[in-house]
């Protein structure tokens, strides 16, 4: 089967024929429930929400031992998925699925997510229900682009989570797990 019939299979694909597919693929491809699927193009505002929040991050994390990736850290997030999150920090040793290729993030500590109206459902419950199954996760945080509304979810042990809303541009993101903390009102600037 060519590479370019593989992401129009109906019947469910390996792991491995996705990574062999994603990495000669000139578009990204997220892998769930052994489906390719192919990730649509982003807005504006979707772009500088997560430029915003990556600039921060990046410049917080600096001098430490934790590493913020853009979008095209794929992440091997559980149950057979593989995601492109938005914004995720690792901290520590990095850890790869392939120590050769160093494509495929295993042990992300923070993942962040900015919403979109076909991506929503998707981050809310695919995205979420394997990345909380990752032991190094602590932080998941989802960010509205249509309006100043952002959810925070915490570990709290290995089966609970905490989840603060954030609704005011006034308001600060806590993160202890990195040790950094993002103004609302810097996360939807020049939005």
């Amino acid at each position: 089967m060519t590479q370019a019939n593989l992401a129009y299979k109906t019947e469910p694909v390996t792991a491995e024929e996705y990574l062999t597919f994603e990495r000669a693929a000139k578009d990204k491809h997220e892998f769930i429930g052994g489906k390719i699927v192919a990730m649509a193009g982003a807005t504006d505002r979707h772009n500088v929400i997560a430029s915003n929040v990556f600039g921060e991050l990046w410049t917080q994390l600096k001098g430490t031992n934790c590493r913020a990736f853009a979008s095209d850290m794929r992440v091997n997030a559980k149950r057979g998925n593989y995601f492109y999150p938005d914004i995720v920090v690792t901290c520590g040793e990095r850890k790869f699925e392939d120590i050769k290729k160093k494509d495929v993030l295993v042990n992300p500590t923070v993942i962040l997510e900015v919403l979109s109206k076909s991506t929503k459902l998707k981050d809310r419950n695919e995205k979420f229900e394997s990345y909380i199954l990752l032991e190094s996760l602590t932080d998941y945080v989802l960010i509205e682009q249509d309006k100043i509304k952002i959810e925070h979810y915490s570990r709290i042990d290995e089966k609970n989570w905490n989840v603060r809303i954030y609704a005011a541009a006034g308001e600060e993101i806590i993160f202890e797990s990195i040790k950094c903390k993002l103004s609302v009102a810097d996360v939807y600037a020049k939005g």
